[in-house]
């Protein structure tokens, strides 16, 4: 509930910037935006609450559904029309046919958990390229717009579309990607990335039939050992240049716990016949709160450690 009593409020470079950080992660925790602010924490937090209190921002009643389990937690933020209208108006980019405030209102626990997994990520690589000087970050919307016309003009440009082995037949398969950003280096090298995360609510296998019927066609039903065929067998059939306009790329998952990477690991040498493969590469969430995405390590689809910028 928003006070009665609004606090004084003047708009600044830094409430914009906030509110553009809010736009482009559609939903993310207090302490990440702080982190990507830059500056003071504690004035970071007092400028967001202001921005809620004058309903440029919302909190999703959700999040507090789940506090009895999980004790305080950060709060999660997301843009009002207000916002989004408030930053059209000082010449940014941004989408006014949104319904900014209703889809942050619909937003459940599991897809607020989700999205500030996502934010969370994103904003770590941002600032920890902030610190080098011989790596730049490209978001998803700037390598896309380098992407062939087919991806630019697609209503789903991270929808990854493969043919997939299963039961010796070949069947169409498809996943979207939860993000996609590229580090371009000094030496005019670039590295592309997909971004999964996974919150361990999606069996990594399933032992029953595993297609359903949809459409009229015979569609691989959702759990991650699909998502890692998908991949793999689009990777082996050119997507990333079909889509992307690359040569290569890697597929980044952030899980839950170390196990679930060993389940997962299992799971891609059976898609894999045993080999595994370097096209993935998997962390999992406790690791990242200890590093940065760039100097944690991250293990592979083969098993051995390495670093994003490697």
């Amino acid at each position: 509930m928003r006070p009665d009593e609004l606090p004084a409020f003047s708009l600044t470079p830094r409430s914009l910037r906030l509110l553009a950080h809010v736009a482009r992660h559609k939903l993310i925790a207090s302490d990440d935006l702080a982190a990507l602010d830059g500056g003071s924490v504690q004035n970071a937090k007092r400028e967001l609450r202001t921005l809620w209190a004058h309903g440029y921002l919302m909190r999703p009643e959700a999040q507090l559904w789940s506090v009895a389990i999980t004790g305080p937690q950060p709060m999660v933020y997301g843009l009002t029309n207000k916002g989004a209208r408030l930053l059209h108006s000082h010449g940014h980019r941004i989408d006014l046919d949104i319904d900014w405030s209703e889809n942050c209102r619909r937003s459940g626990v599991a897809f607020i958990d989700h999205a500030v997994a996502r934010s969370r990520l994103m904003s770590g690589v941002e600032v920890a390229v902030r610190g080098l000087d011989d790596v730049d970050l490209l978001h998803a919307h700037e390598v896309i717009a380098l992407a062939p016309p087919a991806t630019r003009k697609a209503r789903q440009p991270l929808k990854w579309e493969a043919k997939v082995s299963d039961n010796g037949k070949m069947v169409p398969a498809s996943v979207i990607a939860d993000d996609l950003f590229a580090l371009r280096f000094a030496n005019e090298t670039e590295s592309y990335f997909l971004v999964e995360i996974d919150r361990g609510q999606m069996p990594v296998r399933r032992h029953t039939n595993a297609e359903e019927e949809v459409g009229g066609k015979r569609r691989l039903r959702t759990h991650y050992k699909h998502k890692l065929a998908t991949y793999w067998h689009g990777w082996k059939q050119g997507r990333p240049l079909q889509q992307f306009g690359v040569e290569q790329l890697r597929v980044l998952t952030v899980t839950t716990s170390v196990e679930r990477i060993r389940t997962m690991l299992d799971a891609l040498r059976e898609v894999t016949g045993g080999k595994g493969s370097e096209l993935f590469l998997f962390i999992e969430e406790e690791a990242l709160r200890k590093a940065n995405p760039l100097e944690a390590l991250w293990i592979t689809g083969k098993g051995r450690e390495c670093r994003l910028t490697e």
